[in-house]
């Protein structure tokens, strides 16, 4: 049978006691206590759940903005009530055009002045080229003619020299297993010499003396082979190629030395001329923002819905919207609010970070909605943040939590975004196991103990418990299925 461990024992024996000490602290007096209820002891499934809160959220948001404008502010002179009911190319924000009109014309005497400018700039460049390009060509062509030796030597001379290099080391070490086997076939013919033929035994003998001479020589050939191959790639390869590009880079410092000299006057006029194009530019594009948004002064319902005023994202509605009605300065690009896809919701959890490592996508979920206490909704875990972030993202020493998205089987018609969602993700399933409800259980002399009803009175028993979730306990030992235990017990 399967047994906890104490620790595990000592913990649930903690979590009972401080049970017990505040339910002792809520108790009523004797007249009004209510009577004992009694459960059955039942096998089967029960869930361990991490609970948090969340808010409904539509998977898709149309965001309405501010139109950017060449301006800090636009002044609201028409605005729908909050909560209102669009139809497509409804109006909801209307702002005044009065001071852009003006600021348009004055823009677009500003693009000709600068534009005069810079036609003078452009002429005087003209005249410098042809001065600039005669004084780099012959430092170009030195840098050229450098560049062309070191990749020759790079490409082409040290490969071949290496592999010359390595060939010579390859045949020495092949010529010395060769006279190595020589001499092992000089060693087995001795052996197999007859004692009686000394004068073969001899002649044998002599020719191993010399091939062990040989040896010796041709390992001498392999070791200079293997030294001239190691000089060749530790020395006279980076020594040689480190001289050719330092001749690349005294020809490119040559160059770049001609270039400052001979082009000091071109960079400072080019220099003149992108300032004067940049101002164009900018210009030109705060003329195109201004006519555009001009034009898009009245702020129109993209698609069907309920307008929602203010920052959609939840993680910022604590902080202090603005009135969308008339009078209200808006910047530009600043959010006024969003119309919702009521088709597809989901919830958006915080997960505090010591309980990151208790979830994972797929993980069943079921909800309750505070303003809708009556519906109830399931669904699963469809996203985690790979990163933590702070519960107040503008202070860094908040509690860290992970961004948890949670997507709904279901829909229903009344659930609206922003709603508060009490969320039970589903972290493990206890399955096919004795349980009763921790009510059930107490603590005394560190030992788990509950009342189990006989035919006559009650009989205090000891418990073996296992798993548990915040509702629950897995019972090991100590309880069979059909016991029925006292749920709440008189303190003695």
């Amino acid at each position: 049978m399967k047994m906890i461990s104490q620790t595990t024992g000592r913990r649930l024996a903690f979590f009972l006691t401080a049970c017990t000490m505040l339910a002792g602290c809520g108790k009523k007096e004797k007249d009004s206590k209510q009577p004992d209820q009694i459960h059955e002891v039942v096998r089967g499934d029960f869930n361990i759940v991490i609970t948090a809160t969340g808010f409904l959220d539509a998977v898709k948001r149309y965001i309405i903005e501010a139109p950017a404008t060449s301006r800090q502010g636009l002044d609201i002179i028409e605005a729908v009530p909050d909560q209102t009911v669009l139809e497509k190319g409804d109006l909801i924000v209307a702002f005044s055009d009065e001071d852009y009109l003006q600021e348009l014309e004055d823009q677009t005497i500003k693009i000709e002045e600068a534009e005069k400018n810079l036609l003078i700039l452009q002429q005087d460049y003209q005249m410098k080229i042809a001065d600039i390009v005669s004084s780099i060509k012959s430092a170009t062509d030195s840098l050229r003619v450098s560049k062309e030796a070191l990749e020759k030597y790079v490409n082409e001379d040290a490969p071949l020299e290496k592999d010359t290099l390595e060939q010579e080391q390859d045949t020495a070490r092949q010529n010395v297993e060769d006279e190595k086997q020589n001499l092992a076939s000089l060693k087995d013919d001795l052996l197999s010499t007859s004692m009686g033929d000394e004068e073969a035994q001899l002649k044998i003998e002599d020719q191993i003396e010399d091939s062990e001479l040989k040896i010796e020589e041709l390992e001498t050939k392999a070791e200079k082979a293997s030294y001239n191959l190691r000089i060749f790639k530790q020395y006279t390869f980076p020594q040689q190629s480190r001289k050719l590009e330092q001749n690349v880079v005294k020809a490119e410092m040559d160059l770049q030395k001609q270039l400052v000299n001979s082009t000091a006057q071109r960079v400072q006029l080019e220099g003149k001329i992108q300032t004067q194009e940049r101002l164009i530019r900018s210009l030109k594009q705060q003329k195109d923002i201004l006519e555009k948004n001009i034009s898009m002064l009245e702020i129109m319902a993209p698609v069907a819905g309920t307008i929602s005023y203010g920052d959609p994202n939840p993680r910022r509605r604590t902080q202090q919207q603005k009135e969308i009605i008339v009078g209200t300065t808006m910047n530009r690009r600043e959010v006024i609010g969003s119309i919702p896809d009521l088709s597809r919701l989901i919830v958006n959890v915080d997960i505090p970070e010591i309980s990151r490592s208790k979830i994972d996508t797929g993980m069943r979920a079921e909800m309750r909605i505070k303003a809708l206490p009556n519906l109830h909704l399931s669904g699963v875990v469809e996203k985690i943040s790979d990163m933590a972030t702070n519960v107040n993202f503008w202070d860094k020493s908040s509690p860290k939590i992970y961004p948890t998205v949670i997507n709904l089987d279901q829909n229903d018609p009344s659930l609206r975004p922003g709603m508060t969602v009490e969320v039970d993700m589903i972290s493990e399933v206890i399955s096919d196991v004795l349980y009763v409800p921790i009510e059930a259980l107490f603590v005394k002399e560190g030992n788990v103990f509950c009342y189990v009803k006989k035919p006559v009175g009650l009989e205090d028993r000891q418990v073996t418990i296992g798993r548990s979730s915040s509702s629950y306990v897995e019972i090991v030992e100590g309880l069979k299925e059909g016991d029925q235990v006292l749920l709440s017990r008189e303190e003695s």
